[in-house]
């Protein structure tokens, strides 16, 4: 999509909200930097009243930080809040996958077939493309739970999380080892084994939280 267009459904509150958790997420938005408002809401084609709708979102979301009558800074990275984010994931992400594996119908193990077709294509892939896979193989667990309340508080602390991923990604060992986990996961969910789906899950969030520790 061409920067400033805005897709079908969405409000350009939504819009400049979406775009400006992404970059910060991949990092062109860089922790610490300050947040330029009138260079983006040119870009994105959004006027000043989407704009602080997005940034007070983005506030709320950990992923700003507002200081009146000096500016808006993108908050930092810092291994105090991977602790914090970590140990909320283990039990939303655990309460997750065992949710998945008790609710599963023959149409979403369709789903999570493919996921594990996707894996067993990506395990020479880059760490960016790893990411991505990653992304995506929670995000489906999440929509297979079916519990919208859980879900947007999963994707919040999964956003802040791939952040932390991108921010030391440079200094990282390949990751597809740590992606690859989620063939066991996906195998639990799709046998209806909540118990073990639960468990790979909470220790897949452990190995995340313990990969990161070691390049922050």
């Amino acid at each position: 999509m061409a920067e400033g267009t805005i897709a079908v459904g969405r409000t350009r509150a939504e819009h400049a909200y979406l775009e400006l958790r992404e970059r910060i997420i991949d990092m062109r938005l860089p922790p610490g930097a300050a947040l330029d408002e009138e260079a983006l809401m040119a870009e994105l084609g959004v006027g000043r009243t989407p704009m602080r709708e997005a940034v007070k979102r983005l506030e709320s979301d950990r992923m700003l930080t507002v200081y009146p009558r000096r500016g808006t800074i993108i908050a930092d990275v810092n291994i105090r809040d991977l602790k914090a984010i970590s140990d909320a994931r283990r039990v939303l992400e655990a309460f997750a996958a065992r949710r998945a594996a008790e609710l599963a119908t023959d149409e979403d193990r369709v789903r999570l077939k493919e996921c594990l077709q996707s894996l067993a294509e990506a395990a020479s892939e880059s760490n960016r493309a790893s990411i991505d896979l990653d992304e995506q193989i929670h995000r489906t667990v999440y929509a297979i739970m079916r519990n919208s309340y859980v879900e947007a508080t999963l994707t919040q602390y999964f956003s802040l999380s791939q952040r932390m991923w991108n921010f030391v990604l440079s200094g990282m060992a390949p990751i597809t080892g740590n992606v690859q986990e989620h063939v066991a996961l996906l195998n639990a969910i799709i046998d209806g084994d909540a118990d073990l789906a639960a468990a790979i899950a909470e220790e897949h969030v452990t190995h995340f939280e313990e990969l990161v520790r070691s390049a922050l």
